[in-house]
């Protein structure tokens, strides 16, 4: 929303300094600053319309993990487009008279002209987004690591619950030691349940959906989803690595990674601060 602000302000400034009043008066009914600020507004909507509204309507979760410095530009070019369309709309409603054999001919100096107006606001855009905010994240996640380093150096595991959970074989049943499960990972109708065992850590398949066994340990809140496939302890968390953007959990014992989602990371967060982790 801030962003959007300045910007549409900023369009608002450059139209101010670029357009003559004279041209202005000739050409819309509208004077120059209502002008000017249509423009500004109009470049205000578009944003929030391309870069609040379409994610949240089209955009799901695995879009949003797998976002990419190229799908961030196309979405740049989608918006100068977007704003071009909207300016051009809003020029034509507020002309004095229409001629509509040189439709579109002004689209395209429209459209020209609100790219070689909008590049440099927009792409800053991109440029905040991949180096101010990462170098936070990089820096918040750095602070965030060096705590969970001291928690799994100082912090002892007390004696766990067994937990039964009755799987989608009707002959199998599931005892989780909380104290000794690491992690599971979700394989389709499966889930591979990884947990501390006298050889070092067992993995064993089950069939069960892991949104069935996230239900069955809800009440310990320090067992938690940190990705759409996976459900892990976060008390027996050997090392993180990674930042907000792609943050990582290493289990002793164990090669794989465990993934937590940017949309996960905060839920992680404040379930590793809770007093009852």
């Amino acid at each position: 929303m801030g962003v959007a602000m300045a910007i549409g302000l900023l369009i608002s400034m450059i139209n101010w300094f670029a357009l003559d009043i004279d041209q202005v008066n000739s050409q819309f009914i509208l004077s120059k600053i209502q002008v000017c600020t249509l423009a500004g507004l109009s470049s205000f909507c578009s944003i929030l319309f391309i870069t609040e509204l379409v994610p949240r309507l089209f955009f799901n979760p695995i879009t949003r993990e797998h976002w990419t410095i190229g799908k961030e530009f196309l979405l740049i070019v989608s918006l100068l487009f977007f704003i071009a369309v909207c300016n051009n709309i809003m020029a034509y409603i507020i002309e004095k008279e229409h001629h509509n054999t040189n439709l579109l001919l002004k689209f395209i100096n429209a459209s020209f002209y609100v790219v070689a107006v909008g590049s440099l606001p927009t792409f800053l855009i991109v440029w905040f987004n991949y180096t101010i905010i990462l170098k936070q994240n990089l820096k918040e996640v750095s602070l965030f690591n060096e705590e969970l380093q001291r928690r799994i150096d100082f912090t002892k595991n007390s004696e766990g619950d067994v937990v039964r959970i009755q799987t989608n074989n009707k002959t199998e049943l599931i005892e989780l030691d909380t104290d000794k499960f690491l992690f599971a990972k979700a394989d389709g109708n499966y889930i591979d349940l990884y947990s501390k065992s006298t050889n070092g850590v067992a993995c064993k398949p089950y069939r069960i959906g892991i949104q069935t066994l996230e239900n069955a340990l809800d009440k310990f809140p320090f067992i938690i989803c940190t990705h759409r496939s996976y459900v892990v302890n976060i008390k027996n968390i050997k090392a993180t690595a990674g930042n907000a953007r792609n943050y990582r959990i290493i289990f002793n014992g164990v090669k794989e990674e465990v993934p937590v989602s940017r949309n996960k990371f905060q839920v992680f967060k404040e379930a590793f601060h809770s007093e009852k982790v």
